[in-house]
């Protein structure tokens, strides 16, 4: 990538200029975080005096709860190091919304941006691309009275449909830095187990919706030998790469995007950055395409692949809360659950162990212990554990709570079948 050497670095700025008191400051999330401007804020927050932040997901880590002694935080959602932190000193307020709901709220004010924080790139020409994720920044750059870039060397030129121009930036700032990794985490035995149960739904000519974490990443090495599979998703990891570079994956039964693959946000290493600069077989794209539902529905044989930390015996998902904690979202679980109900053939899984690793709770239960639902149980489909699936669509729910707890740990079952007759009156 190429930048322009007169442009001065994050660290030469007074964001005092660019930032007022009251502000809602917002920046790229991701692989896409602009670190050196994020880390001139955080320098500069006493001299901005007390201003506001809408945080998206965030890898880096850079904010802590000693930074709400100026500034306040809102999101999403908890997910990332920083959310969570937040999130965990009740320092961290959160939107509960779908993802496909956010550039609304940004359009029609709901949620008002000041000032916009970017990385991008640039190929040597007039135009800037936003690297490694998308999401939802064309409403907030309609929106902004500031927005400022970081171009960064390093970020990929991706191909897609958002290029923006030198002027739609208040200031640029030029920056050579990595970046940010997002490693998966290794697959457990449980892990692997679901992935090979989830496995046995993915046909071929299946376009896939495929996030992070250890489960879809056990799924992907299990469909090497499947054909002609798509991807459209949210969000990807290093664990797609090889069925990328295959040809497991080529899209060639898509009736839209045919031949690419298409996601929001790249959350992997320099190996996947690497993958996508300059690649025209693989597409980041905006939240108003990665999660529109038309778009989904007209997807044949479109799979959601997405987790969970608790789900009940009636199907409905908790996503979001676990021990009175905010550590997950909402995202874009029930875009792609509403996306692949509505898809010819399409089908949706959630994926999670009967219980957790540390502490040995059952995340199969008999009602969400949050009280908080995520993805509503009238858009149930399959859920898996390492003990089998659950098929829930068209089910009655005397039906279902039989199906979840054949997969529930052993040594709950019995028990969940006395709080299901006390609960949902079945026998």
């Amino acid at each position: 990538m190429s930048v322009d050497y007169r442009l001065p670095y994050a660290s030469e700025i007074d964001l005092t200029e660019w930032i007022r008191k009251g502000d809602l400051v917002t920046w790229g999330q991701g692989a896409a975080e602009p670190v050196s401007l994020v880390e001139r804020l955080l320098e500069q927050r006493h001299a901005i005096g007390e201003f506001r932040v809408l945080l998206g997901t965030s890898y880096a880590g850079l904010v802590t709860p000693d930074h709400a002694d100026v500034i306040s935080f809102t999101g999403f959602g908890a997910v990332g190091r920083s959310a969570q932190r937040l999130a965990a000193q009740r320092r961290l307020g959160v939107i509960p919304v779908n993802l496909s709901e956010v550039p609304r709220l940004l359009r029609n004010g709901r949620v008002r941006v000041d000032v916009l924080v970017l990385q991008v790139s640039n190929n040597g020409g007039k135009d800037y691309r936003l690297g490694a994720v998308n999401g939802y920044v064309h409403e907030a750059i309609a929106q902004a009275r500031t927005v400022i870039a970081e171009v960064n060397t390093n970020a990929p030129w991706p191909t897609s449909s958002t290029v923006l121009p030198a002027d739609a930036f208040s200031l640029m700032v030029q920056s050579s830095r990595p970046l940010v990794e997002v490693h998966e985490r290794e697959p457990t035995p449980e892990d692997r187990e679901i992935a090979r149960r989830v496995a046995q739904h993915i046909g071929d000519g299946a376009t896939l919706q495929l996030g992070i974490g250890g489960v879809p990443a056990a799924v992907a090495t299990l469909l090497a030998d499947r054909k002609h599979l798509g991807l459209h998703s949210g969000v990807i990891g290093d664990s797609v790469l090889k069925l990328l570079r295959s040809g497991a994956i080529d899209n060639s039964r898509k009736i839209h995007d045919h031949g690419v693959s298409v996601t929001g946000l790249l959350a992997g290493t320099s190996d996947l950055y690497d993958f996508a600069d300059h690649n025209p077989t693989l597409r980041i794209e905006p939240v108003t395409y990665t999660h529109d539902p038309a778009v989904l529905a007209s997807i044949p044989s479109f799979t959601a692949i997405n987790s969970a930390l608790e789900v009940d015996l009636t199907g409905q998902v908790g996503a979001e809360v676990a021990h009175g904690s905010y550590i997950g979202t909402i995202g874009g679980q029930a875009d792609f659950a509403r996306g692949a109900l509505a898809s010819p053939g399409g089908c949706s899984i959630i994926g999670l162990p009967a219980r957790t690793r540390r502490t040995q709770e059952p995340r199969i239960v008999p009602l969400l212990r949050s009280g908080v639902v995520s993805t509503p149980r009238s858009e149930a489909d399959v859920v898996v554990t390492e003990y089998g699936a659950a098929h829930l669509r068209g089910a009655t729910l005397e039906q279902r709570v039989e199906r979840m707890i054949a997969i529930a740990h052993p040594e709950d079952r019995s028990r969940l079948r006395e709080e299901a007759t006390r609960l949902v009156g079945t026998h």
